[in-house]
């Protein structure tokens, strides 16, 4: 059967893809490896920040500004609390570049947001603490992401909207043929018109040239006082790493590192939380300085993410098959565009480009280097 589209990985891109492309009346096919939402993916662990403000550059507002319409849209048609929206809190040193972008956001964007001294802070929500020559950026109408519940409100939607869905299967190529692709799978060939691969960490399996390296990473539940129900989401930055968590949930307060982690070349390198030492041990910096009613270590669980070589993400048609788009490198903070990227994908699989400007993630920022 001739597709107008092929989704390879239909977790947090590929599902919200699946769901804007047939409701525009696309044909679609979804494949993946399991049955989205599931563990074996950078989505898992129930929650993700949100935010506007984004100190990583003001070249990703736009982009993220949709997400959030598309976000609160999935709510609405859900039924879902798929976006709380109990704030962000930004710490970062005053003179770090992190903190000036941020800033540059909300004066750019006109964001809603308030900056407040390390003493305010400690006044609002008692259980975070920042040294004085910090400068804070609380975002309210930022928020935390449910990821579980958003990636199996796009499968629903879809497949209601008339997407075929084709789970537990996997793909092994992705080939070009005339007017269009063929992909290969575990049960049969496939083909389309066009093709979106998002398949995450393991990209690399199917279009080896992809600038992509995968990377283990770990975030831990504490035990923690009733204070720690009602902060905001936040992101730290302290001595050159970065942190982020949760307002405490039914199983404690969550806490990751963004930086650091161990890169990996197979899945036998996928270890389970606690098989490296240093998984118990990242965060206790973070919390002695930021944290320091957060108790000891309750559960902690494990993801990958796709790193590319700038950790900026990669939107774009691959290298010679201009009828596949793959969007990768998400790089550990992609999960908050999803929605954004999966209508990004689905103008592409109906001939159509989005209006947002997504030159900086291109690949030919990397041909003056090896790295493609």
């Amino acid at each position: 059967m001739q597709y107008d589209m092929i989704i390879v990985g239909s977790g947090s891109v590929g599902s919200a893809a699946g769901y804007y492309a047939a409701k525009a009346g696309t044909k679609v096919l979804m494949i993946d490896s399991g049955v989205p939402p599931h563990k074996d993916a950078s989505h898992h662990g129930v929650t993700r920040i949100f935010r506007c403000a984004y100190g990583e550059g003001a070249h990703y507002v736009p982009l993220v500004l949709r997400a959030k319409q598309l976000w609160k849209e999935l709510g609405e048609i859900s039924g879902k609390e798929v976006l709380k929206q109990c704030g962000v809190l930004n710490l970062a040193p005053k003179d770090s570049r992190f903190m000036a972008n941020i800033q540059k956001c909300v004066q750019q964007f006109n964001l809603k947001a308030e900056t407040l001294s390390p003493e305010k802070v400690h006044e609002r929500w008692a259980g975070i603490t920042a040294p004085e020559d910090y400068a804070a950026v609380f975002e309210s109408d930022a928020g935390v992401l449910n990821t579980e519940l958003a990636i199996g409100a796009y499968v629903k939607l879809s497949k209601e909207a008339g997407a075929e869905q084709l789970f537990n299967t996997v793909v092994t190529a992705v080939k070009p043929i005339e007017n269009g692709v063929e992909v290969e799978t575990s049960v049969g060939k496939f083909r389309s018109r066009k093709a979106l691969v998002s398949a995450g960490t393991w990209v690399r399996k199917l279009f080896p040239e992809m600038p992509i390296q995968p990377l283990r990473k770990t975030f831990v539940w504490h035990n923690a006082p009733e204070i720690y129900k009602n902060i905001p989401g936040f992101v730290i930055t302290h001595k050159s790493h970065s942190y982020y968590g949760f307002p405490s949930d039914g199983i404690g307060l969550k806490v990751g590192k963004h930086n650091g982690g161990q890169y990996m070349q197979s899945l036998d390198e996928f270890l389970p939380y606690g098989a490296v030492a240093e998984d118990k041990t990242e965060l206790l910096e973070c919390l002695g300085a930021f944290l320091r009613g957060a108790g000891e270590a309750v559960h902690g669980e494990v993801c990958s993410y796709d790193m590319s070589p700038d950790s900026n993400f990669i939107i774009d048609v691959v290298p010679n098959i201009p009828n596949v788009m793959v969007v990768s490198g998400l790089s550990g903070h992609g999960f908050k565009f999803t929605s954004a990227l999966g209508e990004v994908a689905a103008l592409f699989g109906g001939g159509k480009e989005s209006p947002i400007d997504l030159s900086a993630f291109r690949l030919s920022r990397f041909k003056k280097s090896s790295q493609l």
